[in-house]
């Protein structure tokens, strides 16, 4: 709290959010599927959306304010939306809305441009890759009834990655970040569209030497190398085609182990020794085509169709003298001492670690389309289509290290394919209906998914590597309907009231830990929300409360939430609630000297129904879910004069439980509360050079934020970095 206190003392001298220099931070996300022919978005940016309320769009000139490649940080600012830490540098994004775990965004629908970007988003949504925020124009969350169309989850909701857009003109431009920690970014861009035919060429690349200090000395950071382009040919103003690739490259030297909390109260920076050798190779790939067409002045045609490829290998530590790396937070265990001392010792037995090449490809290709007709009589319906399926192909091995002067040496070499050697795949076919239409001074937004899903496990266990043998077989077909409905209804031009209601789904994957048969029920819920919004301009506030009924909630056991066992778990009835507040005002604005403020709040209460033992741990009805903060607020204010912008953001989130429970959240059990503040100054040198100056954690907060997987982590500590821009 007295963090807190210093930081909204530090809003009387500094300010943030110049949300009023550019238009875009308040235009809705273009909507319709051929707006594209007449503007620069991209045709899949905007082929499947309705409006997205300013309050859920990061645009494109906030983006600029802090030039973050974080997403939880570029996310932080808008309510409703749940993050956990994990590396401190966004490379493993945990995200949750209104209440849905936040674990790996198993639970979000994570798109770019519209199209499942999740490596397996149905046979394996709990996968590490997201795309890379740094390079993205826009990022959107779509929450609440009208966002069931997305699916296959749709409690929460849906984050939508917006790629940069083909330029309707010739436009190059160049930035180069350089920053603490041996922070590099690079942004290049090329494009044009003449006549008929645009283009865009685009480069990102991120690297960083890390900021944990290994025991013994090491790189702990990363390195990611962006590529895209895209290609579009209109036919006619009516009729265009687009084409995009993309491709990510990462190589980062992260791990899963944290710290106990002794050693983490004595150096929060510190990596044990034993993790040297951690490291992930990733390889990310995207393919789509896309058509729009404008068949009649009422009826808009959209059809993609995409391809996803993600390999990666995660290469880290696994057990250490036999036992689960869940041991560093059980200090009274036994073996507890052995397994500590070999964290950072100089000389131990062979075969003392053991180091498990988590190595997966993952493959997701479907089509989707989506027609929209406005009837004369003023009905807008959009009815659409996908037709999916991806697949999650695992292929692991075990390597056993000892520990000889103070570096891991190899000392049993295992066999490729012996540790978890399966293939999860899916299937899924979906259609859906929503209408727009008013009724009086009424506006409703009703409609329907219906969605069929086939998952499908192939399993060869751990004693056929070579996959010479018939394996294991599990199928099990869901067939689903999601229905939603929203009304709002005018109180003046500016002020309305809304109600939406709509169920909530999360499909489970092929089944438990592949050798039970042991089936689970997928997650169901009732959601609901009232709202009420005001809107002059730039001056804007909305409220709503939200209120999640779980039927029956979901969970899984990955590696990511301690256990590993990938079984998965039903926990039951639970109720979750809370409101969302969004505040954006202008305190002055003289022609020369602006003032903008925006605060988001969101406040969460949470309640399981039902007593049982699992995958949540001992749970008693009543407890409280964990990894759940009961408030989070983002402020960010800003003093925009002549060319020189400045801007902070204050974000904090309160302790978060670690496991379920009630009553005082303390201890090991729980993470600390988190202040987090941003600066940043924009100038511009001329018209088409601006040179940036940036802070991260400008307090240097210390604090725990995260205790999965395994042990105490922090987040990045103070951190500066300088830019510049170049267009041309």
């Amino acid at each position: 709290m007295k963090k807190l206190l210093l930081c909204i003392f530090a809003l009387n001298i500094a300010f943030a959010q110049n949300i009023v220099a550019e238009s875009d931070s308040t235009k809705p996300i273009a909507l319709d599927a051929v707006e594209v022919l007449a503007e620069s978005k991209s045709i899949t940016s905007g082929m499947f959306f309705r409006n997205a309320e300013p309050s859920d769009v990061v645009s494109k000139s906030e983006l600029e304010q802090f030039n973050h490649t974080d997403i939880h940080r570029i996310l932080g600012r808008i309510p409703g939306v749940y993050i956990s830490e994990e590396d401190g540098l966004g490379l493993r994004p945990n995200v949750g809305l209104r209440g849905t775990g936040s674990l790996r965004m198993e639970k979000l629908n994570v798109m770019e441009d519209g199209i499942l970007i999740a490596p397996a988003p149905y046979a394996s949504p709990a996968a590490y890759y997201s795309p890379t925020a740094g390079r993205m124009e826009t990022i959107e969350i779509r929450k609440g009834s009208t966002q069931i169309k997305h699916g296959p989850f749709t409690t929460g909701g849906s984050l939508n990655y917006i790629s940069t857009s083909i330029p309707m003109k010739q436009h190059n431009s160049v930035s180069l970040d350089i920053g603490s920690f041996g922070k590099t970014v690079l942004h290049a861009t090329s494009g044009n569209t003449e006549e008929k035919f645009g283009y865009l060429v685009e480069l990102f690349t991120d690297n960083t030497d890390g900021f944990k200090e290994l025991d013994g000395g090491g790189d702990t950071g990363y390195s990611k190398t962006d590529f895209m382009t895209k290609l579009r040919y209109s036919f006619s103003e009516s009729h265009a085609l687009e084409f995009k690739y993309s491709m990510t490259d990462e190589i980062s030297n992260e791990t899963y182990l944290g710290l106990t909390d002794s050693d983490y109260n004595d150096n929060p920076l510190r990596r044990y020794r034993a993790t040297a050798l951690d490291e992930m190779d990733a390889d990310h790939s995207q393919v789509t085509l896309s058509y729009a067409a404008k068949l009649a002045d009422n009826i808009n045609l959209a059809i993609v169709g995409y391809s996803n490829d993600f390999a990666r290998n995660w290469y880290k530590l696994n057990k250490v003298n036999g036992q689960s790396l869940s041991t560093i937070t059980k200090s009274d265990s036994d073996g507890w001492n052995d397994f500590y001392l070999l964290m950072n010792t100089q000389e131990s037995a062979d075969d003392a670690y053991r180091i498990k090449a988590n190595n997966r490809e993952y493959y997701s290709s479907g089509i989707q389309a989506v027609l929209n007709v406005r009837t004369e009589s003023g009905h807008d319906i959009q009815a659409g289509l996908r037709i999916h399926n991806d697949e999650m192909d695992r292929f692991q091995w075990e390597d056993r290290y000892k520990m000889a002067g103070g570096k891991l040496v190899i000392t049993t070499q295992a066999v490729k394919g012996s540790d978890s050697n399966r293939i999860d795949s899916a299937e899924a076919s979906a259609l859906y209906l929503e209408d727009r239409f008013s009724v009086g001074e009424l506006t409703v937004t009703a409609g329907a998914r219906y969605e069929e899903i086939t998952v499908m496990r192939d399993d060869w266990g751990k004693t056929d590597p070579d996959r010479s043998e018939v394996p294991s077989k599990r199928e099990h077909t869901i067939s689903v309907v999601v229905p939603g409905v929203s009304v709002e209804y005018p109180l003046s031009d500016t002020q309305t009231v809304s109600l939406g209601i709509h169920k909530g789904f999360a499909p489970p994957g092929p089944g438990t830990s592949g050798v039970s048969d042991e089936q689970v029920d997928p997650e169901t819920s009732l959601n609901t929300e009232f709202g009420f919004k005001t809107n002059e301009g730039i001056n804007s506030m909305e409220f709503t409360y939200f209120m999640n009924s779980y039927d029956n909630l979901l969970g899984a056991d990955t590696a990511a939430s301690g256990g590993g066992s990938d079984a998965l778990y039903n926990g039951g009835a639970v109720d979750i609630s809370g409101f969302e507040l969004y505040l954006r005002r202008i305190l002055l604005d003289n022609g020369y000297m602006q003032m903008p403020v925006e605060l988001a709040y969101t406040s969460t209460n949470s309640e399981f129904k039902e007593s049982f033992d699992g995958f949540w741990g001992d749970v008693s009805k009543g407890d409280e879910l964990p990894y759940l903060p009961k408030t989070m607020m983002s402020l960010n204010v800003g003093l925009n004069v002549d060319k020189v912008s400045t801007n902070i953001s204050v974000k904090h989130t309160s302790k978060m439980r670690t496991t379920a429970g009630s009553g005082k959240i303390s201890g090991t059990n729980a993470t600390d509360a988190l202040v987090l503040v941003d600066l940043g100054v924009r100038y511009a040198l001329q018209d088409n050079i601006s040179l940036s100056v940036g802070v991260k954690n400008l307090m240097d907060d210390d604090d725990i934020t995260a205790r999965r997987p395994y042990g105490a982590r922090p987040t990045m500590p103070r951190s500066f970095s300088l830019g510049v821009d170049y267009t041309f």
